[in-house]
């Protein structure tokens, strides 16, 4: 009887920590769920690719290909995470027609170097993290090399990623549309309020889950500014691209709506 106590402890113990563990960092979807969508639509795998920003950093990214000429699309993953966040959103945007670039955000998964030297997020004071603004822009001027639309650019980030998306589309009159998960007035300094404000009335979509308090007030707040922003709140569907997880439908539905922003 004892041993048996003591396995179930054991047991205990290592699955609490697993979970805590998967709140902890995002980790990738699985991958046959992108392959088997890639082949059923037609559409690449895509690519690892890397560009430099002004500033130095060398990023990593995930690069769906479908053609020149065609809308660009930049997707900006959580703190924590990394590109991996948007594996089965970005094959579903390049099917809508999308030339897709899914970075990891300077500190983050394979992007660590700055002029050479390693840098992760865990040293960014405030200016650090705002200065991650300069990737979007790297970004966009990568996929406008490889030949795509980048008059017709939309953004899509999660919690922090999505106050990048959106301090970078207030400043981008290029930007059609951005769709920001879980964003927050202030995250590491990287605030929102005035960004959303200048943005203007060009469509944004602001999605947070109810449990979720601090990005629920958040777009509230946002929605008070831009009244015309489409707006969804889930009711325990998590935080930032978890709620592609909880929600896997409304990828679909983002990506039509991101689609309908660039005709």
């Amino acid at each position: 009887m004892k041993a048996i106590i003591t396995f179930c402890v054991i047991l205990t113990t290592a699955v609490a920590f697993a979970g805590c563990q998967a709140k902890e960092r995002e980790g990738p979807p699985a991958a046959e769920t992108t392959t088997a969508l890639a082949r059923e639509e037609g559409i690449p795998k895509a690519a690892t690719v890397t560009f430099t920003t002004a500033d130095g950093w060398e990023i990593y990214a995930a690069y769906w290909d479908v053609g020149e000429g065609k809308p660009a699309a930049i997707l900006l993953h959580m703190l924590i995470a990394d590109r991996h966040s948007y594996d089965d959103f970005g094959a579903k945007l390049a099917a809508a027609g999308f030339n897709v670039l899914a970075p990891d955000s300077r500190g983050h998964g394979d992007s660590l170097k700055q002029n050479g030297k390693t840098r992760r997020y865990t040293e960014f004071d405030d200016e650090g993290h705002k200065s991650s603004v300069k990737d979007v822009a790297a970004a966009k001027d990568f996929l406008a090399q490889k030949g795509a639309d980048t008059s017709k650019l939309v953004l899509v980030g999660a919690s922090i990623g999505a106050n990048f998306a959106l301090n970078y589309g207030a400043d981008d009159a290029d930007v059609r549309a951005v769709v920001l998960l879980s964003p927050g007035l202030d995250y590491h300094g990287v605030k929102t309020v005035a960004a959303m404000a200048k943005y203007g009335d060009r469509p944004a979509y602001l999605v947070a889950s109810e449990e979720d308090r601090y990005s629920a007030d958040s777009i509230g707040k946002l929605h008070e500014i831009a009244p015309g922003a489409e707006f969804k709140m889930f009711e325990d569907a998590g935080h930032g691209t978890k709620i592609f997880r909880a929600e896997p439908a409304f990828e679909d539905t983002l990506a039509d709506w991101l689609a309908a922003q660039v005709k």
